[in-house]
This record gives structure tokens, sequence and C-alpha cells, in this order.
């Protein structure tokens, strides 16, 4: 089965809407660790990026691209959200965010209009 954008908008923001806001993953993240607490690096600003980028409450510019590039998809988030009992992919809904980015960039969709 093939989704098309939206259902795959929709899908990606109902996973996103799983998570309780706990922010225990930001604890192991590396990016998180290594930026000495910027939240957009760490796997919950992440979740939040892309959810405001899905439902257009940001536009896509240089730095949001960064923090979910700089993603390094350990999977270390996903231990600690299992543990809690949330079990949300949290990797696989960035990686698929990223795809949705890249699809508008190949489509030659203005790259600062929302995804």
């Amino acid at each position: 089965m093939d989704l098309n954008r939206e259902d795959k908008k929709r899908l990606l923001i109902r996973e996103i809407g799983k998570c309780r806001a706990c922010r225990f993953c930001m604890d192991v993240c590396p990016t998180y660790q290594a930026t000495r607490g910027v939240e957009t690096l760490s796997s919950f600003g992440r979740l939040q990026t892309l959810k405001f980028l899905l439902t257009g409450m940001l536009e896509l510019d240089d730095a949001l691209v960064h923090s979910l590039y700089s993603c390094l998809q350990c999977k270390r988030c996903e231990v600690i959200c299992r543990g809690k009992g949330q079990n949300i992919d949290i990797c696989r809904v960035i990686h698929d965010g990223r795809s949705l980015l890249t699809e508008n960039l190949t489509e030659g969709e203005n790259d600062r209009a929302a995804v």
C-alpha cells in the first residue's frame, strides 16, 4: 500500500501524539548531551519540530533541517520510551519526517513552506 503525502503526515502526527512529554529520552540522546542541552537537538525536540512542521505551525528553515538531520538514529531514546510504556518508534518517525522533507525538496516545492 502506497500512502500519499497527507496520509503519511497524519500517521506521523498520530505517532508523535503518543508522546507524553516526559523528556526521559533527552537524557540519553548523544546530540543533546554534546550540545549541553539544546532541546531541538534531542529526540523530544525533534518530535516537536516535526509535529509543528507537519501541522504548519513552523516553516522549514536551515536550523530545523539541521535539527532533524543531526539525529544519529542510535535508538537510545527508543529504549527509554519503551521502558516508560509509551513505545514510540522515534527513529522511524524522524526518518519518515526526513523523507517527507526530501520529497518536498525534490519535487521543487518552496523549501521555506511547511511540509
